[in-house]
């Protein structure tokens, strides 16, 4: 397995933990929104510490390129985040989450044509497998919820906007641009985006003690900065629906949390659904490429 499929799967890792972290904000009184503040605030300054160590012409985009950032940053990351939590509003957290991992299913069919990736039938065995299977994770079948119109409208934005957030990261990749400077940008503009809509009142709690501060804390460095490092470093090197794919080991992980820290006991179903998810990524990285579908 090449190190950008590594990165990957370590993004998808890091991603899975989240839960861990958000739990306890919110328990404390932190919202959504301020989650989003917190965790973008948070990423922007590490990576810009980051970029002023390493090299700062790192911050530097051209003009002709903001467009895309804006997309990254507003379109892609704000949008996404946004659209995943209002559909946690207006349905399930399961059902929200097995709508917002229809984004594998965008991202290939977005980069078949915005990148040329060829479609093959190993990537079509693996879109189903990961599809399935984190259907089968979310616990949808089995918790009977049912959805709103609105519920499933921003439950499949939040995918359309994971999609994007994976095509955009690729084609600032392909126009030269450092892992760091992409996020640097990307979120710097989440962040505004946010502040601009929520202002800085959601995030008061991060602060409110010292607990509230170390959670806040690990969440931007392990589920935020880690992550978005890895897997834009990923994608340098590996196609955007190969990676969509693979990332979809996010909800496994949560999963595998829920069992660890907070004894939730997997079902049958939820368990089938780890192997899926798990044999999408193997389909992906054992043996060659097959044909295209098709031919």
């Amino acid at each position: 397995m090449r190190k950008y499929d590594i990165s990957i799967l370590a993004a998808g890792l890091c991603w899975g933990m989240i839960g861990l972290f958000t739990r306890s904000l919110s328990a404390a009184g932190m919202t959504s929104a301020g989650v989003l503040i917190v965790r973008s605030g948070g990423c922007f300054v590490l990576f810009a510490l980051l970029a002023l160590l390493k090299n700062p012409q790192l911050l530097k985009i051209r003009w002709k390129d903001s467009w895309l950032f804006f997309c990254f940053g507003v379109l892609a990351t704000f949008f996404f985040t946004y659209c995943y939590y209002r559909a946690i509003d207006l349905a399930s957290l399961s059902a929200a989450c097995t709508l917002m991992y229809s984004a594998p299913v965008f991202v290939m069919v977005i980069s078949l044509f915005v990148f040329g990736e060829r479609f093959s039938r190993r990537k079509l065995a693996a879109l189903i497998c990961a599809v399935v299977g984190c259907t089968l994770v979310s616990g949808l079948l089995e918790s009977g919820a049912s959805l709103s119109a609105a519920g499933v409208i921003f439950g499949m934005l939040a995918g359309i906007g994971y999609a994007f957030y994976s095509v955009c990261i690729k084609a600032l990749s392909n126009r030269g641009y450092d892992t760091i400077t992409i996020n640097v940008w990307g979120w710097l503009l989440c962040t505004l985006t946010g502040l601009i809509v929520w202002g800085f009142v959601p995030a008061a709690p991060a602060v409110e003690s010292g607990k509230n501060l170390l959670l806040s804390v690990g969440m931007i460095v392990i589920a935020g900065f880690l992550p978005a490092l890895l897997y834009s470093f990923g994608l340098r090197g590996e196609e955007a629906g190969k990676g969509a794919v693979m990332a979809s080991i996010e909800p496994v992980v949560a999963l595998l949390m829920g069992f660890f820290v907070f004894h939730e006991t997997p079902t049958p179903l939820g368990i089938l659904g780890i192997v899926l998810v798990l044999g999408a990524v193997a389909i992906l990285n054992l043996g060659g490429e097959k044909a295209p579908v098709g031919n």
